[in-house]
């Protein structure tokens, strides 16, 4: 027979056994809360604090604490579940209004996961479990499952940069959800470029009582953060007052060894309107690209996608849609949504036939429906390289003003078949051999240079606001 001390050394031992096998929140908000009443034979009985405790250990974590018990009894022992039995004082408050907030139930971890979760910021459905990886993406996950699995520990800062819809807000938003289910007392911020310039103008207004946060609050929020993400950080380019107090937040979390984890458009290297000072802080960590995706990835992705959904679409037609959408994972998500779509409103089967119709239609009014102009396209080229229409229709040969200069004469030439003379003129007076000279340089690249062909992407997708 147990005695007291007995069982209390015997439970000791197994909540040691337990408390390796699950997590510190789980340990602290179910698993410690529990006791051994008695052990009569080769039966144990485990009273918890309250039904809410009982339902957790019956539900997930039984097997789990049955096999500590058996290893520290050293012998087969049946567990019966018990809710403590308390008597209740006369004076006891009945409600949970008179309890009061210090005294409510206890979240499901599960639940408090969540919270925890879109109070940093992120999105649940972004994961690594959730992310198809091939050649196009390998070395940037391998980086980013490391980071989430050691964060400040081994890359750092990392800086990840890839054309629109290629998956590097997926991978930067799985880095925090791991880490927050793996790791859930870390302070993890996630932010974008434009987020943060906009609560940066949110606190600069309240230091004059115009707002509800405080400057303090603001550099609070992003300084005291143990893993910083922030996604787009080419918003802030050009922004002098936004510049100044990322490179201090930048400063503070990695003189603290925390994490900070960057995504953009385009590489370091790449910025013409940011200050050498942070571009110089991108480079001193780790640099990795997200290409787009081959072949073989955009079957995986869509097979996947139809899998998920038990959608009705065939090998086949997925192989169609692979070869005929080939830019990023956005567009082919889409225009697998477009061949469901076309097939339920015209009753049609799903076949080879059927999806290159809908994509070859689609495909045709997306060429045609928006006529550009020549503003459009250098405004375009103008917002993507961070630079300003002036210095483009300049004299200047600068490095950071020779390729963009030579994107707008491509476009301009590619989307609107406007003659060399008249590109010429639009762009500064130019003679027209110098736009034939501009606009064959990129033709020639972007066969060769995958960076060229991705610029270019990029480029269109902000002319026709996709």
């Amino acid at each position: 027979m147990y005695t007291n001390k007995d069982l209390k050394d015997f439970w000791k031992r197994v909540l040691a056994e337990v408390q390796l096998e699950v997590t510190p929140m789980v340990y602290g908000t179910i698993i410690s809360r529990t006791a051994a009443e008695e052990i009569d034979g080769t039966e144990i009985k485990i009273s918890c604090e309250d039904e809410f405790i009982k339902k957790n250990i019956e539900k997930k974590y039984f097997e789990i604490i049955h096999e500590a018990v058996n290893k520290i009894a050293g012998t087969t022992t049946q567990i019966v579940v018990t809710t403590r039995k308390t008597v209740p004082s006369i004076n006891t408050p009945k409600t949970q209004a008179e309890l009061g907030p210090l005294f409510a139930q206890e979240k499901d971890p599960e639940e408090f996961l969540k919270e925890k979760i879109t109070k940093s910021g992120l999105a649940p459905k972004f994961t690594f479990e959730s992310y198809i990886m091939g050649k196009s993406n390998q070395l940037a996950f391998a980086i980013a499952t490391a980071v989430a699995d050691k964060p400040g520990e081994i890359y750092n800062p990392v800086f990840i940069y890839s054309g629109v819809g290629l998956g590097k807000t997926h991978l930067l938003q799985a880095i925090g959800n791991k880490i927050l289910k793996t790791k859930p007392g870390t302070k993890v911020v996630y932010t974008t470029g434009e987020s943060f310039t906009n609560e940066l103008i949110d606190a600069i207004q309240s230091g004059r009582g115009k707002g509800k946060y405080t400057s303090n609050d603001f550099r609070n929020k992003f300084r005291k953060a143990d893993v910083f993400l922030i996604d787009d950080v080419q918003f802030i380019a050009g922004k002098e007052a936004t510049q100044e107090e990322f490179f201090h937040t930048f400063n503070t979390l990695y003189l603290a060894q925390k994490q900070i984890v960057i995504t953009s458009d385009r590489p370091p290297k790449d910025f013409t309107n940011f200050e050498e000072r942070i571009t110089s802080r991108f480079n001193s960590g780790i640099i990795t690209d997200i290409q787009p995706p081959d072949i073989e990835m955009r079957v995986a992705i869509l097979r996947t996608r139809r899998d998920a959904h038990d959608d009705p679409v065939p090998n086949a037609v997925i192989d169609v849609i692979a070869e005929m959408v080939s830019s990023n994972t956005r567009e082919l998500e889409g225009a697998y949504l477009q061949i469901l779509t076309y097939s339920n409103t015209t009753g049609r089967e799903i076949t080879p036939e059927l999806a290159a119709q809908a994509l070859g239609k689609t495909i045709k009014e997306k060429t045609s429906a928006k006529p550009v102009n020549m503003n459009q396209i250098l405004n375009a080229v103008c917002n993507y390289y961070s630079i300003k229409a002036g210095d483009i229709k300049g004299k200047r040969r600068t490095k950071d003003l020779v390729i963009p200069r030579q994107v707008a004469m491509f476009l301009i030439k590619e989307l609107t078949d406007t003659p060399f003379m008249s590109i010429g003129d639009f762009l500064g007076g130019r003679d027209h051999t110098t736009i034939m000279h501009g606009v064959d340089k990129i033709n020639n690249e972007q066969r060769l240079q995958t960076k060229v062909r991705q610029d270019l992407h990029n480029v269109k997708q902000l002319i026709y606001g996709e």
